[in-house]
């Protein structure tokens, strides 16, 4: 995360440096252009990453349960088991 804003910034800066020596608008718009991609692409990978990090808590709380669900099955398996004699 920290790496694709550190990159997003180091282009924005060489774009601007690059602007600055340059006068060509051309040039400046095409640069404009691609920095406005890779914001775009920043923030679809942004989105992805939240979506991923929901699903992990989602899967976290379902094998919380499933242990304690398990947990608790054994403790009858146990008394159950405790208590039969022969």
């Amino acid at each position: 995360m920290k790496r694709t804003v550190t990159i997003l910034a180091g282009l924005l800066l060489s774009a601007s440096l690059v602007g600055c020596s340059s006068t060509d608008a051309d040039q400046m718009q095409t640069l404009t252009n691609k920095v406005d991609t890779l914001a775009e692409q920043v923030s679809a990978l942004q989105g992805q990453q939240d979506q991923i990090v929901s699903a992990v808590n989602d899967s976290r709380a379902a094998s919380d349960a499933a242990y304690q669900e398990a947990m608790r099955a054994n403790k009858r398996i146990d008394n159950i088991a405790g208590s039969y004699t022969k």
